[in-house]
């Protein structure tokens, strides 16, 4: 009996053990590298980094995200878009809007929308002609939640670029949101 009470806590730990150190998290949470001087953490620290790293459940950051990321305004340059609206849909018809702040951040708190995959992406910003200003996404999202996890800088073989609105730069006024 004393055998299987020391067996049971043993595979107890080593289970324990195993979902609470992945090596594989560990070395992309600590290749983000340190804070931005003068950002404080919170939802305008780290744009353009892959927010689940952290806030994907199992990493070291709370709230818990199903999906973050960063729009920028144009393929070009690094000009946060600010209040965007960015549109979700899953393969059940579900849908999540959200907006992003001064620093082109959004995220969606899992609590709030937990996406079935494959989910499609569209962002929306302004009207031109009573119309609204929208960029979808060319291929629906399958797995990752983390928008940089396939969108990094520089675009190239491993990488298709930053999520952006326009192909072209933009002329957008700065937003009255930022401190």
């Amino acid at each position: 009996m004393l055998l299987r009470a020391h067996l049971v806590l043993v595979v107890s730990v080593m289970a324990t053990w195993a979902c609470s150190s992945d090596p594989v998290r560990s070395h992309l949470v600590d290749s983000l590298g340190g804070e931005a001087p003068g950002v404080p953490k919170g939802p305008l620290h780290r744009p353009g980094q892959p927010c689940l790293a952290c806030h994907g459940g199992d990493g070291p950051g709370a709230p818990d995200f199903s999906l973050a990321g960063t729009v920028y305004q144009d393929a070009t340059s690094l000009h946060a878009l600010p209040d965007a609206r960015v549109h979700f849909i899953d393969q059940n018809g579900k849908t999540y809007d959200t907006a992003t702040n001064c620093a082109g951040n959004f995220f969606v708190m899992s609590s709030d929308y937990r996406p079935a995959y494959p989910v499609w992406v569209k962002v929306f910003f302004g009207t031109v002609a009573d119309q609204p200003v929208s960029q979808p996404m060319g291929s629906p999202i399958y797995r990752e939640g983390s928008c940089a996890a396939c969108h990094g800088d520089p675009a190239g073989t491993e990488s298709v670029g930053h999520v952006y609105l326009s192909p072209v730069p933009l002329a957008v006024p700065p937003s009255p949101s930022c401190p």
